[in-house]
């Protein structure tokens, strides 16, 4: 079995959860026996990491990094394209990718197994309305809709994949699967803090996170720190440090900027808890690494981790400054037992996530696609 994987991200890209994502189903595919080959861009890669425009193995899997725009590059689509007639099935993992549409067409003429990921991108919150998107995704409809197999990484997503290539396509739920990290220990007295990692974005909601815990009396009362991991640029995060500024909370609510390998997942063991308060998220890469370091989970409703108020591994709440306020409350006065227990539910629960795990559900789809 051979399988093309276009993208216009790919490891050890630094932007976004899906590159890691795609790399480690990669990886895995090629551990079982299955030949990947990725197509992808340079973009957001520090330089110097990856050489451009060659053929490279990184860890079994043949990618081919193309120089050129993040929006479209045509190599991406010459390349893709040549490699087309090798393969078996091709795996998108963009709707908006405009390279992804020429390839997808060839892939449709050439009679391949086509897979489509959206990660989000059908969220009323990615679309926001725009006309000029709303055209594309119905001339996709028409072209693919009864041809390709969609994939939603939670129930919430297939419904908006629905949605939009109507009712009777065909559709897979499999959430994103990680290449579980080393467990690091903890530290046995670690000053209290709650953590977000992840992009400084307004989709992030971390306005009312930041103000939640401006709020919270109990906060405020407390020595708990906010800490927010992520790339410092643009207005949204000059609105957030007013906000911190403002409220005099500049030593309290702190960012560390980006943070990697060791480093983030020592912030990860040592966190009270993690916050991801999205006002929508496809799945949330940063939920099963925190778990897999045994730390609960604050997600919201805009994610799809109910299941971690069903394993008692954490909470899942409407993203308003209310709620979230009366959380960290809550989560301030919590007891210890109650919180031991919740460490260890996390834990467990990070297991099911594991691609080594579970990579004979993407092997089986690969295998039973028409």
């Amino acid at each position: 079995m051979r399988i093309l994987m276009p993208s216009n991200l790919f490891y050890p890209s630094n932007m976004g959860g899906p590159a890691r994502t795609l790399y480690w189903l990669a990886k895995e595919l090629v551990a079982n026996g299955v030949e990947a080959t990725v197509v992808t861009t340079s973009n957001f890669i520090a330089s110097g990491l990856v050489q451009e425009d060659e053929w490279l193995d990184v860890d079994g899997i043949r990618v081919r990094y193309c120089k050129g725009n993040y929006r479209f590059s045509a190599k991406v689509v010459h390349n893709a394209c040549k490699e087309m007639r090798q393969c078996d099935a091709v795996l998108f993992s963009s709707l908006c990718f405009l390279p992804n549409f020429f390839i997808a067409l060839w892939a449709l003429l050439t009679r391949k197994k086509i897979i489509w990921s959206p990660r989000g991108e059908l969220f009323d919150s990615a679309i926001k309305g725009s006309k000029c998107k709303l055209f594309y995704f119905a001339l996709l409809k028409n072209l693919f809709a009864k041809k390709a197999l969609f994939h939603a990484t939670s129930s919430t997503e297939e419904t908006h994949i629905r949605k939009y290539f109507g009712q009777h396509c065909r559709t897979v739920v499999l959430p994103n699967y990680v290449e579980m990290p080393k467990k690091i220990e903890r530290d046995k007295n670690p000053d209290p803090y709650f953590l977000y990692m992840g992009r400084i974005a307004p989709i992030k909601a971390i306005d009312r996170l930041v103000e939640a815990c401006c709020k919270s009396e109990a906060f405020r009362r407390s020595s708990y720190k906010l800490l927010l991991a992520g790339i410092r640029e643009g207005d949204y995060y000059k609105q957030l440090e007013k906000t911190i500024s403002d409220h005099h909370l500049e030593e309290r609510i702190q960012f560390l900027g980006e943070v990697s390998g060791n480093k983030k997942f020592q912030l990860y063991a040592d966190a009270r808890y993690l916050f991801l308060v999205s006002h929508s998220e496809n799945f949330g890469n940063v939920v099963v690494e925190a778990l897999s370091q045994g730390t609960p989970v604050v997600a919201s409703k805009g994610t799809p981790w109910v299941t971690l108020e069903e394993s008692n591994a954490g909470y899942w709440i409407d993203n308003s400054v209310e709620e979230i306020t009366q959380t960290v409350d809550q989560l301030i006065e919590q007891n210890d037992a109650q919180y031991a227990d919740m460490r260890h539910n996390a834990e467990q629960l990070a297991q099911a996530f594991d691609i080594s795990r579970n990579i004979h559900h993407w092997i089986s789809l690969l295998v039973d696609s028409k």
